[in-house]
């Protein structure tokens, strides 16, 4: 997939080459042919780092609000190694009938205990042959009341971080997704026609 990705890459600079080197020939003043260096150039390095989506790299965004969860894997936190953990889930979204709506994703959060329970618990019954829903609200909408219950959810929840013994706790808040986890109900069908 690197090579790819690479070779991805290189194919975008050759293009970006030919094209200026035929520009800086042009009769074009020379801010303009400076600009278009710098754009050109700011082009293929936004190439190389939007292409790292399509490799299937889990992906860092909001999840779906409903959907249902195929796998995951916990990554405890390694404090040697100065690793922060992460939960990672393996989801396709579903619709209001309870129909798979899309292509399977991989999602990366941010690791916290409760929510490691939580996924390694759903994860059991995956495997117990239950499939599992998943509903998911960002704690940034501020869906979980007041801020010292927040405050008290993330201190017990494991998801702050310390750096030299002050507690981070707004930056932990925004990081820490709410999941939850239950037995996946059936799709609704629409009535058969008689």
């Amino acid at each position: 997939m690197t090579t790819t990705l690479l070779a991805l890459s290189a194919a975008y600079v050759l293009i970006a080459v030919l094209l200026l080197s035929a520009g800086l020939t042009s009769r074009y003043a020379w801010w303009v042919k400076a600009s278009a260096i710098v754009v050109t150039s700011l082009f293929f390095v936004e190439a190389f780092f939007a292409s790292k989506g399509l490799l299937g790299w889990p992906g860092g965004g909001p999840l779906p609000a409903k959907f249902q969860l195929l796998w995951t894997r916990v990554v405890e936190p390694d404090l040697k190694l100065g690793e922060r953990g992460a939960i990672y889930l393996w989801l396709e979204e579903i619709d209001a009938n309870n129909v798979p709506s899309g292509l399977p994703r991989a999602y990366r959060l941010p690791y916290s205990v409760k929510l490691a329970d939580r996924t390694l618990k759903a994860r059991d019954e995956i495997m117990a042959g239950h499939p599992q829903e998943g509903v998911s609200d960002d704690l940034s909408d501020n869906n979980f009341g007041s801020g010292q219950a927040q405050r008290s959810n993330v201190e017990t929840d494991g998801g702050a971080s310390s750096s030299g013994g002050k507690v981070e706790l707004q930056e932990a808040l925004e990081q820490i997704p709410r999941v939850d986890f239950r037995p996946m109900p059936p799709p609704s069908l629409p009535p058969k026609p008689y």
